[in-house]
């Protein structure tokens, strides 16, 4: 059996990739709760973006600054990256014997999150003088930490998303998500890095939860991301915001492609961040 067959996959458009840096997303159907089916589908996602994290402070930590920990940084990739490999390339759901899977995939998830920990510290207290901001230090270890969670739950049984806690990490990724973007772009982009703090703005104050965060969205930043209240205010203002951050991110990896936006953003942390949002969207359409 593929496995890819039984799942619905994502593209930024049409049934293929647009070219090199564009990877797919692959999910469960929406009315499909099989835990096999969702261990398999976040495993796989989740390897691939610790192996990015692995490679993005490999980019960044000087070989003459932090040779070990950088050299720490690239086996992180390969291990994730092997891991990724792994499990996309599995025939069959029939393959996942849940209590082992999954810890093939968190224990070294840990010991990296161990690793990012580490590092943060010391870029804060300037042990470390390396390119990476602590503040994505900090966010890594955050998802590293989330995604062990997620496959403990699926481990345990349960494949449900929870609103509750699907909002809060997410908003708050998509928050930081949009303050990198603004520090990645060419100062010359006044336009778009304003954009990007207006949405690091909106996210904030959706992560507050609530009616009342949803109204300080508005009042702060009306026109930025939230366009409809119809039905449920609360609901209604945070799908808006992850669909319209989710169709920014997928233009801009598009512009970046193409050298049309000016930055040092590089193509493959553009379309990471693209994923990211599109995992948000999925999530809280499933999220009771």
């Amino acid at each position: 059996m593929d496995t890819h067959a039984s799942m619905h996959t994502y593209y930024r458009s049409g049934s293929a990739a647009e070219g090199t840096y564009e990877k797919p997303v692959i999910v469960p159907k929406q009315d499909d709760n099989d835990p096999k089916h969702h261990v398999w589908a976040d495993a796989r996602f989740a390897t691939d973006i610790m192996a990015e994290h692995g490679l993005f402070f490999a980019l960044l930590i000087p070989e003459e600054l932090a040779a070990k920990e950088k050299r720490a940084a690239l086996d992180f990739y390969e291990t994730f990256s092997d891991l990724n490999k792994k499990i996309d390339g599995m025939s069959s759901f029939d393959d996942v014997e849940m209590t082992s899977f999954v810890s093939d995939v968190i224990d070294p998830m840990r010991r990296f999150i161990e690793y990012k920990h580490e590092q943060h510290e010391a870029q804060l207290s300037g042990s470390l003088r390396s390119l990476v901001w602590p503040l994505f230090f900090e966010h890594t270890f955050h998802e590293a930490e989330r995604w062990v969670r997620r496959l403990e739950k699926i481990a345990g049984g349960s494949s449900g998303f929870e609103r509750g806690e699907v909002v809060p990490f997410w908003t708050n990724i998509m928050d930081e998500h949009a303050r990198f973007v603004a520090h990645l772009l060419d100062p010359d982009e006044f336009e778009l890095i304003d954009t990007a703090m207006k949405t690091s703005r909106v996210f904030g104050e959706l992560n507050k939860g609530g009616l009342g965060g949803v109204a300080s969205a508005i009042v702060k930043e009306p026109g930025t991301v939230v366009k409809s209240l119809a039905k449920n205010p609360e609901v209604d203002a945070v799908m808006s915001a992850a669909e319209t951050v989710l169709d920014f991110k997928t233009k801009a990896a598009r512009n970046i492609e193409t050298a049309r936006i000016k930055s040092i953003i590089d193509q493959r942390l553009a379309d990471h961040v693209r994923r990211e949002a599109l995992k948000f969207v999925d999530e809280l359409k499933r999220a009771e």
